[in-house]
């Protein structure tokens, strides 16, 4: 009768071990199988976040774009206002201003040097016009003028404006693109502009190369 009661309880007890160990089984399952994929699918937005731009930053605004032309400038359309009346067209000084125009070649057409290419030659792609007001003498200084050119490629409809210090014969300058019409509308940038030297007119030819990108903060209307 002893036996029976002591097996009993003996039954007992290892049936209440077993349903504690499988109900430990279970939450070391159920830790195993739910915890590392609520971690990975946690990573995975992190990881999201961190690769992927948001959706108004995925365009090409960063683009850059580069175009090189040359430019003739013509003599017969300089035009000068001069602080000293007397001092003439043929020279320039400090203060004096100007306006002008020139045609647009290919990149790489021109010589560098002193040409004798005429500017008026057939094969130019565009106009040229320029206005500014000379910074100093022309005595081998860097930079003579403060300018603004204007580049009709092909024609005023489709335009480039650059801003900023203009270089002496045989130097060079970087400029602002601060914007264009037609298909460069929304375009802005740096211009990087060499002064190859003199042409048949005795007025500059010019290298410019555009780095162009859109404006970040166009309207489209």
């Amino acid at each position: 009768m002893n036996k029976t009661v002591e097996c009993g309880r003996n039954s007992l007890r290892g049936s209440v071990i077993s349903l504690r160990a499988l109900s430990t089984r279970k939450r070391a399952v159920t830790k195993t199988a739910v915890t590392p994929l609520a971690l990975t699918a946690a990573g995975i937005l992190v990881l999201a976040g961190l690769i992927s731009p948001p959706a108004s930053r995925a365009d090409n605004d960063d683009e850059i774009r580069t175009l090189t032309v040359d430019v003739a400038q013509i003599g017969s359309t300089n035009a000068q206002n001069d602080v000293d009346a007397a001092e003439g067209d043929k020279t320039f000084s400090r203060g004096d201003t100007f306006i002008l125009g020139g045609t647009i070649y290919p990149g790489g057409t021109l010589p560098r040097g002193k040409a004798d290419n005429d500017p008026n030659a057939p094969g130019g792609i565009g106009m040229y016009r320029m206005r500014g007001t000379y910074t100093g003498s022309p005595d081998k200084v860097p930079i003579v003028a403060f300018a603004t050119e204007s580049f009709s490629l092909p024609d005023d409809a489709t335009t480039l404006l650059t801003d900023g210090l203009w270089p002496n014969e045989g130097f060079s300058a970087h400029r602002v693109v601060l914007g264009g019409t037609g298909r460069f509308r929304y375009s802005v940038g740096e211009v990087f502009e060499e002064n190859l030297g003199l042409n048949k007119d005795g007025f500059c030819n010019l290298r410019v190369t555009f780095r162009l990108r859109k404006s970040l903060g166009r309207h489209d209307f």
